[in-house]
């Protein structure tokens, strides 16, 4: 046997494949934890089971389609079954890529030879007009369980992720500089985001702070669970779940401040700093010469526009306080 030929011997079958890619996905630190997860899941879950039999000699389009993509399709979301293809094609292709298999039999292969059309934009769980019934529900959840009330109005106030808001801690807030950090290593695009506390902000997260139950007292976390340690991703889902009664998750809080800041008249390029998306160099520039004021203009309008709903309830402060001179819109 040749030297390249044993090099490429171990992995005979698509399981096997998979599973080593999966298996490196979990230790990979530069992609977030929730992808890890998720991919992870489908991996296991979905990709295996159907295809982990079947040796790379025999995986084709027809394979893949008769045992994953078809009966998939018929239990699970167009995007869901795209990842999970996705996630095999991302497999095959790193492996033949590290001489681990001596050719992808998928090379080539995208979605669309699964499904015809575009995928369908998945459907908002929230829409503006649900915030004057969303938010004084929030401001009760925030008074009965202060932690899973706090989570969901400061992601809705600040348009911020699931995984990067359960990692705050208190440090990265200052009350005096009103301003809360978010180091790069918490941020799905591994940019640092400093996101502007307006006053409502501040008065919100120090009622928190008051509210908090003891055994939570001294936790460097600000959503912390009762023994002190940091809520997870998957606690704060949970949490999620019970809050809305499966209607709508902690992503649908994100896409609805997006959707109102483009109503009330925040400019594209400054919701997509405030949302931390990932821009080139044009708008980096951009963001260096104008980013602060304009970030904390635009959370000013938000939140004024957010007290006219009931926020107001949860922060506790009076319209003199805030510094808002006219009614908001």
């Amino acid at each position: 046997m040749s030297a390249a030929k044993a090099k490429t011997a171990g992995m005979r079958t698509t399981g096997q494949v998979v599973l080593w890619w999966v298996e490196r996905l979990e230790l990979n630190r530069s992609v977030s934890a929730s992808y890890r997860r998720t991919m992870a899941s489908l991996m296991r879950c979905h990709v295996i089971p159907a295809l982990g039999q079947l040796t790379l000699k025999r995986l084709n389009r027809a394979e893949v389609d008769d045992r994953l993509v078809w009966p998939m399709q018929q239990t699970h979301s167009p995007h869901t079954v795209h990842k999970a293809v996705q996630g095999l094609l991302k497999a095959l292709a790193l492996a033949v890529r590290q001489e681990r298999i001596e050719a992808n039999p998928l090379a080539g292969v995208g979605f669309k030879d699964f499904w015809s059309g575009k995928l369908p934009p998945k459907a908002a769980g929230l829409l503006p007009v649900d915030v004057p019934t969303l938010v004084p529900g929030l401001c009760v959840a925030f008074d009965k369980t202060p932690v899973a009330g706090m989570l969901a109005l400061m992601m809705l106030a600040h348009g911020t992720r699931i995984g990067e808001t359960c990692q705050a801690r208190w440090q990265h807030i200052s009350l005096t500089e009103r301003v809360w950090i978010i180091p790069s290593q918490n941020t799905k695009t591994r940019q640092e985001l400093v996101v502007p506390l307006t006053p409502q902000a501040c008065a919100l997260l120090t009622r928190y702070r008051e509210l908090q139950h003891p055994s939570r007292h001294g936790s460097p976390w600000v959503f912390a669970t009762q023994g002190g340690g940091a809520l997870s991703a998957t606690q704060a889902s949970k949490l999620f779940a019970e809050l809305s009664g499966r209607q709508w998750t902690s992503h649908d809080l994100r896409k609805l401040a997006r959707t109102v800041w483009a109503e009330i008249g925040v400019d594209y390029l400054v919701g997509e700093m405030l949302l931390n998306h990932s821009m080139g160099m044009l708008a980096s520039t951009y963001i260096r010469t104008t980013a602060d004021h304009l970030r904390r203009e635009a959370l000013t309008r938000w939140h004024e526009w957010l007290d006219a709903r009931g926020f107001a309830e949860a922060h506790g402060l009076k319209n003199d306080e805030t510094g808002i001179t006219t009614e908001a819109a």
